[in-house]
């Protein structure tokens, strides 16, 4: 089985000590980058984020100056996501070839329907990891979760399947990680157990429990449980525990500042380059227009600090993706009473 890493992010960050140190002498560095390559979608989610978006779609050449950049700033890593449906853009394999070319490390997030073994060789060759938000057990939550019929949900999981034989077959010196994650809620909660079942019976690496944005239902008891009797040494059950854990808090962002902002960032399919994943499209959010400047141009200007200290929380959704990195950092910029009586 492909290496899986621990799906918790607060260590994350701390992997990061020179990047650290370079962010808190005043400087500005950069650890991860969500790319989205084009805003279609071939499903038709209710809840979906990206619902009212256009159907932009990067260029070859906006892609190229956008991965150019990137590798001038030693970003090392990219998440292909979206916006859309990231297998839906027409030079989607060429996109992947070219980042890990550049030395980044890339994940690929996607809704699994578009697969084909021409796009899943090119996943496998270059990709960490590969996971497909199922976000349901049964065709009947499938369609409750994603606004697809019965077919669909079979085609994804048959997609699935072929990838992960794939993934044998070529023995591969990159071993890519392949995987299934599921929203949770009042609505899905009930269909967590299909869905570890039929995620084991595609042979994926790993299935992974996420909570809707701004849904607090608590899955503790039966994600345990699930836990215990279905993980093996060839397939993890996985939660983001820090977000579930915290649900409860009184203070559920016990920060003032997003550090996270300075080492992630995202790049949406008209080429415009935002503070963060959670307000694509905002102009207040925006640090700049790639068909105008370049990566590095971008996130060198005096915009990005204006955004930084103009970011109102009231905007902002709890445990948000930069939530887990914005407590670790705020600990260590905290000036400590009697830091030195350990």
């Amino acid at each position: 089985m492909a290496e899986v890493n621990e799906f918790n992010s607060q260590e994350k960050i701390l992997q990061h000590l020179d990047k650290l140190d370079y962010y808190f002498n005043g400087h500005k560095t950069l650890v991860v980058t969500e790319l989205d390559l084009t805003n279609r979608c071939n499903n038709n989610c209710p809840h979906c984020v990206g619902k009212n978006k256009n159907n932009a779609e990067l260029s070859w050449t906006e892609i190229k100056k956008i991965v150019n950049g990137l590798s001038e700033l030693e970003n090392e890593g990219v998440i292909v996501s979206g916006g859309g449906e990231p297998l839906l853009h027409p030079r989607f394999s060429e996109i992947l070839d070219l980042i890990k070319r550049e030395g980044m490390k890339i994940g690929v997030n996607s809704n699994g329907l578009a697969l084909n073994k021409e796009k899943a060789k090119a996943i496998l060759k270059n990709c960490e990891y590969f996971r497909v938000s199922l976000d349901a057990g049964s065709s009947e939550m499938y369609e409750e979760t994603h606004g697809m019929k019965k077919s669909s949900f079979n085609q994804v999981l048959t997609n699935l399947k072929m990838i992960i034989n794939l993934r044998e077959d070529l023995d591969l010196e990159n071993h890519t990680s392949i995987g299934t994650g599921f929203l949770t809620s009042e609505l899905t909660k009930n269909d967590m157990e299909n869905f570890i079942e039929v995620s084991k019976e595609c042979e994926v690496d790993f299935a992974q429990f996420r909570p809707f944005l701004g849904d607090f239902t608590d899955i503790t008891d039966e994600y345990h449980k699930l836990k215990e009797q279905y993980e093996s040494n060839d397939f993890k059950v996985a939660w983001s525990e820090h977000k579930y854990e915290k649900f409860n808090d009184d203070n559920k962002r016990p920060y003032d500042k997003c550090h996270g902002m300075f080492f992630s960032t995202v790049v949406t399919a008209d080429a415009k380059m935002y503070a963060c994943i959670h307000h694509r499209q905002e102009s207040e959010y925006l640090l700049g227009d790639i068909k105008e400047k370049t990566i590095p141009q971008i996130w060198r200007s005096a915009r990005k600090q204006e955004v930084f200290e103009n970011i109102d929380f009231n905007d902002c959704p709890y445990f948000c993706r930069n939530d887990n990195f914005n407590r670790t950092l705020n600990l260590l910029d905290l000036d400590v009473v009697h830091s030195e009586f350990l």
